[in-house]
């Protein structure tokens, strides 16, 4: 007889941002995006709504939780289970060690909404042969998603996130499919590779290029590069200057960051 599964259990803690997921449509679209047998990292598992199917889904998975109680349960759950192991600490800081030592080909996560923006700039700087399904605030998701160009949905992230990745939008969710229920809705993302190779050198020029260009979102693109770009630099890049931030194609991202001089 198959042994049961022991349940985590934990009051959410709002200073973690933790909303757990309780829905089991929502849960099921999840993980089924992720193939069987594929190496696999969680972020947050929390009660394991996600984690206790991607168990029996993944050849390997690795889980990195920041509240030591539930740490603490998911250790317990890996000593009888040798296809599970756990990272405990802030993403932020484990996130790049564990994708270094465990090479995942998929990472999911049910991301805490009060760092959802630094994390998602450490999770797309990252080279998967897979892809990543990840939960956010629909209105952050929202901008994630949005095409680089498409207008005011369009930001720094917006372009970051499309250097190597194609972006969709698997389904969204209202506040009672959680556990406390947030104040906004959510949606999940799927990330899949474009075909763009990562280079590290690239993808900090490309960010240094947005996190300029979006400085100032009212200001057209030679405000906010002035004393950086001049007339000869435009044309080059095929931009006209009198443009929004927002209005800017990737591919016209990609040669403005490229021209720059480095930092």
């Amino acid at each position: 007889m198959k042994k049961q599964q022991k349940v985590a259990h934990g009051r959410a803690k709002k200073s973690l941002g933790q909303h757990f997921l309780v829905d089991p449509h929502a849960i099921a679209t999840i993980v089924s995006a992720v193939p069987r047998g594929a190496t696999v990292v969680e972020i947050g598992p929390g009660r394991g709504a996600i984690t206790d199917h991607l168990r029996a889904r993944a050849g390997a998975l690795v889980v990195i939780e920041k509240d030591d109680q539930l740490a603490a349960h998911w250790a317990r759950q890996a000593e009888e289970d040798p296809r599970l192991q756990v990272a405990h600490g802030d993403v932020m800081e484990r996130l790049e060690p564990v994708v270094a030592a465990h090479r995942p080909q998929w990472i999911v996560g049910n991301l805490p909404y009060n760092i959802s923006g630094p994390l998602t700039a450490l999770l797309v700087a990252r080279n998967l042969e897979g892809g990543m399904v990840l939960m956010y605030q629909r209105e952050v998701a929202e901008r994630i998603a949005a095409e680089p160009g498409s207008g005011r949905l369009c930001g720094g992230i917006s372009v970051i996130s499309r250097y190597c990745w194609n972006i969709d939008t698997l389904l969204t969710l209202p506040a009672d499919a959680f556990d406390p229920p947030p104040k906004v809705e959510s949606a999940v993302l799927r990330f899949t590779p474009n075909g763009t190779c990562f280079d590290q050198r690239t993808f900090l020029a490309l960010q240094r290029c947005v996190r300029t260009g979006f400085a100032h979102r009212r200001k057209t693109v030679a405000n906010n590069f002035r004393g950086l770009c001049n007339d000869a630099i435009w044309q080059q890049c095929a931009i006209d200057p009198t443009l929004r931030p927002e209005r800017l194609t990737m591919a016209q991202w990609m040669r403005l960051a490229s021209t720059l001089p480095p930092a």
